[in-house]
């Protein structure tokens, strides 16, 4: 599918789905080494580098790993990762506004990750539910094949 060009197409097109499993949000001062790198696995992940600290969104179970190798990592638990299918080109204008919007008035913290094609979000177990039930006002859920 060709990545969708403008907003129009991209809510024409646009699932969701929410990704198996548990995510953390683990957080430390300093460079990733490559034992950090690895517990990102086949994803679904995320690295952020930023001011000498280092951001991974990781599978819950891999999050353990992370925080014995770093002493003082904060680490955010509980994390559920929500994937729109549809790609879209980076001349997409007001996607994640939509988005983000809705689930600010329904009062759903999130967190943002850009892939290159696609978008998506984080939220905490206990909004999950809220946040789907936004979401599927907007599009429609899939599995994803799972």
């Amino acid at each position: 599918m060709r990545p969708a060009a403008d907003l129009e197409q991209a809510l024409a097109r646009m699932t969701f789905r929410v990704e198996p499993g548990r995510f953390s949000l683990v957080g430390f001062d300093g460079a990733p080494a490559a034992e950090d790198l690895a517990h990102l696995g086949d994803g679904p992940g995320q690295l952020v580098l930023e001011d000498g600290q280092t951001t991974l969104l990781v599978r819950a179970e891999e999050a353990d790993a992370v925080l014995a190798r770093r002493p003082g990592a904060r680490v955010e638990r509980g994390l559920c990762w929500i994937r729109f299918d549809a790609p879209m080109g980076w001349e997409v204008v007001g996607f994640l506004a939509l988005v983000c919007a809705r689930l600010a008035e329904a009062g759903i913290p999130l967190g943002c990750v850009c892939g290159f094609d696609r978008d998506h979000l984080f939220v905490a177990e206990g909004h999950r539910a809220r946040a789907v039930e936004v979401l599927a006002g907007l599009f429609a859920q899939t599995d994803g094949g799972r």
